[in-house]
């Protein structure tokens, strides 16, 4: 077995549901051009993806504890590149849209049966470091999907970015039908975790529950980030749109930076430490925003500091969270990430519906305030209720 050669893999596949997610956003225009369709139409292409991959995330896990890792994961990434392919040739608005639904289902095999084949083959010395490695590709397709997608869409027609997803998805399945072994038959315990008894041993974890509390708060804070911090330099700094697109750097950079920084964090420390430290220094830069806000000393440098250390938390206590997950159940491995994606993406779908809601009631500030007093929440039952079977206590 070579571990990397496999982690090359399952983090390819993860790599992809974000990739897929953001590859035609600076087509979005052209695409509502092309079937007559309104705007609102035009999101439900992304709306739909996220819902689909939090649904199914949710389904997946268990199903890879009982039937195995890599016979969820190949036909997984099959009907990606069916739902991709369906995308590409759609006659209408409404195939697309279909094509969409198959591609996000098919795709949340991919971050889930990472995690658990992470947890599987690496020991627990090992783990934390092959984690971070794993959440680094992760991010890097949210990162790279506008890049390529505007590429594609400058040279080719913009349907084309499904092509490249198509491509994309069979080179990453032929890859892992060669270099991916049935990693759950290598485990001792058993399988047994698609009953709603393994979903329940999962939230009845108190370590586990405090786990997926931060989650949901640190991407309902990540994402009031990407659709408010617009409204910002509109109203403070009366950015243009160029500029407003720049101004995002520093969040991505620090989740970057937090997750390569993370390889070194968890060699030094133990995770439970850097997610408890991370959760209340988050919380407290999301409060601090709100008082720059609050005095009228908001500034460039200032904000762009906000963005970066949020990004550097983000990104350094992902590796954390997802690993001490792992430790926690052996049985229920996928079960227990298929519940993590489920809830991080819930954060991160009411995010925006919340935020605005508060907005219309009290303004920009309060927005913030809700964001940083939940993350200061989550950070204060954290601290007593998180623990690593794998550390020395």
């Amino acid at each position: 077995m070579d571990k990397k050669k496999i982690l090359l893999g399952v983090s390819a596949a993860a790599f992809l549901g974000p990739f897929g997610q953001t590859v035609y956003t600076p087509s979005l225009m052209e695409m509502g051009r092309y079937f007559d369709a309104t705007p609102l139409m035009v999101n439900l292409t992304i709306s739909v993806f996220t819902a689909i991959l939090a649904m199914s995330s949710f389904i997946v896990g268990p199903i890879a504890d009982s039937k195995g890792r890599r016979a969820v994961m190949i036909p997984g990434l099959i009907a990606f590149v069916a739902g991709s392919l369906l995308c590409l040739f759609a006659p209408t608005y409404w195939v697309l849209l279909l094509g969409r639904v198959v591609q996000a289902f098919g795709i949340s095999t991919g971050s889930v049966v990472a995690a658990a084949v992470v947890g599987d083959i690496y020991p627990p010395a090992e783990r934390a470091h092959a984690m971070s490695v794993y959440q680094l590709v992760t991010f890097l397709g949210p990162v790279f999907g506008p890049v390529v997608g505007g590429i594609v869409a400058g040279y080719l027609h913009w349907q084309a970015a499904f092509g490249v997803l198509a491509v994309a998805g069979l080179v990453v399945a032929l890859y892992n039908q060669l270099v991916l072994p049935e990693t759950l038959a290598d485990r001792k315990g058993g399988s047994g975790g698609a009953s709603v008894a393994g979903i329940g041993r999962v939230f009845g974890n108190r370590s586990a529950r405090s786990i997926l509390l931060v989650a949901f708060s640190q991407f309902y804070g990540y994402y009031v980030f990407l659709v408010f911090l617009p409204v910002l330099l509109s109203t403070h700094f009366a950015f243009s749109a160029a500029q407003k697109g720049l101004a995002f750097i520093p969040l991505t950079a620090g989740i970057l930076a937090g997750i390569s920084m993370a390889k070194r964090w968890l060699g030094d420390w133990p995770g439970t430490r850097i997610l408890r430290i991370a959760s209340f220094a988050i919380a407290i830069d999301v409060l601090s925003l709100c008082l720059f806000l609050a005095t009228g000393i908001l500034s460039i440098p200032l904000l762009a500091g906000v963005l970066l250390i949020y990004g550097i938390l983000l990104g350094g206590s992902l590796p954390a969270q997802s690993t001490i997950l792992v430790n926690l159940f052996s049985a229920e491995r996928a079960t227990a990430m298929g519940i993590y994606n489920f809830v991080r993406f819930n954060g991160a779908a009411a995010g925006p519906l919340v935020a605005a809601m508060v907005a219309d009631w009290s303004g920009e500030t309060a927005v913030f305030a809700v964001s940083g007093g939940l993350l200061l929440v989550s950070a204060w039952v954290i601290r007593g209720s998180v623990y690593d079977p794998h550390e020395s206590h």
